[in-house]
């Protein structure tokens, strides 16, 4: 269980017409994954791995101090059979049916912008739903517009400009910033105007 006062975790169909990109990449909502008193209890935040073994034909729900990640069950695409990459997300699949270890690799965790790193690389079924989310400390962090990037190996990205089911929600009730994501990699939670290639050099992926 990790500790986070605000762990933020910023983890694309190609098509012959290139889509409209949305006006506004985040919105206001009231986040489903509100902390319990235990976890906001919990303070401090600590750059390591952290392993979850599951099923995943049961839902999951993973959590990292006061963020975490939400699971359905049969979401998992099957480990040695699924396409993988750009392009693929919305491809349909076969779930993954025995039981894994997730890792969740956090850097950065007392800078301006921590990150994880989930590994193995997998993919999401796209009938289902997985929601990555997180907490943030204060109003002033809150009030910044934020937006969840994911990065590769060699940039980030905003995902919701090709695909708007990807795009970044704030609740500003419960101080949680969230979005769904349709694949493991890396994610880093930013401002709206941060230039993605810097982030990506300076967490480290």
């Amino acid at each position: 269980m990790l500790a986070a006062t605000s762990l933020m975790l910023v983890a694309c169909a190609g098509e012959a017409t290139a889509p409209v990109a949305p006006t506004l990449t985040t919105q206001e909502r009231t986040s489903p994954f509100v902390p319990t008193d235990a976890q906001r209890a919990l303070v401090g935040a600590v750059d390591g791995t952290y392993h979850f073994t599951i099923d995943p034909s049961q839902t999951q729900t993973l959590q990292l101090g006061k963020s975490g990640l939400y699971i359905p069950a049969n979401a998992i695409c099957d480990l040695t059979t699924s396409s993988y990459g750009i392009g693929t997300w919305n491809d349909a699949c076969t779930p993954q049916t025995k039981a894994m270890t997730i890792n969740a690799v956090v850097r950065n965790a007392a800078t301006d912008h921590p990150s994880v790193t989930f590994e193995p690389a997998l993919r999401f079924s796209p009938s289902t739903q997985v929601w990555l989310y997180m907490s943030v400390s204060d109003q002033t962090t809150l009030d910044k517009t934020k937006v969840l990037y994911y990065c590769n190996n060699t940039s980030c990205m905003d995902e919701s400009l090709t695909d708007s089911d990807l795009r970044s929600y704030v609740d500003k009730k419960h101080f949680m910033v969230f979005r769904r994501i349709k694949h493991f990699s890396g994610y880093v939670v930013a401002e709206f105007s941060a230039d993605p290639l810097s982030l990506n050099a300076s967490i480290g992926f």
